[in-house]
């Protein structure tokens, strides 16, 4: 029984969730998958921070004229990989787009969230945090960001 406690204790200090952030740590951001082969493997490409893989795959969803809801998640993908590579612009462009496409996506709003972080706009980025809580059901990427920005509201 001790045992147990005492991985259970270990569980919540070691989860995203249950971590303490650092000012210092940067925010995480949010891959959007669908059953789509190509939104797939863009998903896999920002998993591993493979950005410009994900730009491309992103990319060319968007030009294969695709269904909606996958052109959402590519524009979401192209969102982190262009924050991720310093195209700060084009990230929240991306972002704007997919949320445009779909008011309240989480995802979108987190990773629009890491861009507005990213450019320095700390208090913007807390708002998009914030905003993508009230839409998510309590996502690791989403409380972690929460936690981070206990750093602005703190300051």
């Amino acid at each position: 029984m001790r045992a147990l406690f005492a991985a259970a204790v270990v569980a919540a200090v070691f989860s995203s969730a249950g971590q303490a952030q650092s000012c210092d740590d940067q925010p995480e951001f949010a891959a959007h998958r669908t059953a789509n082969g190509v939104v797939r493997a863009q998903y896999n490409a920002v998993s591993r921070g493979e950005w410009p893989e994900a730009i491309h795959f992103g990319e060319e969803i968007l030009e294969s004229g695709g269904a909606p809801g996958h052109k959402v998640a590519a524009h979401t993908n192209l969102c982190a990989a262009y924050a991720a590579t310093g195209e700060l612009e084009a990230a929240l462009s991306a972002c704007d787009r997919a949320l445009e496409m779909r008011d309240g996506a989480w995802r979108a709003l987190n990773n629009r969230g890491v861009a507005l972080w990213l450019s320095g706009q700390r208090e913007a980025a807390v708002e998009a945090f914030r905003a993508a809580d009230m839409s998510s059901s309590g996502e690791d990427e989403v409380e972690a960001n929460l936690a981070l920005s206990q750093c602005v509201t703190a300051g």
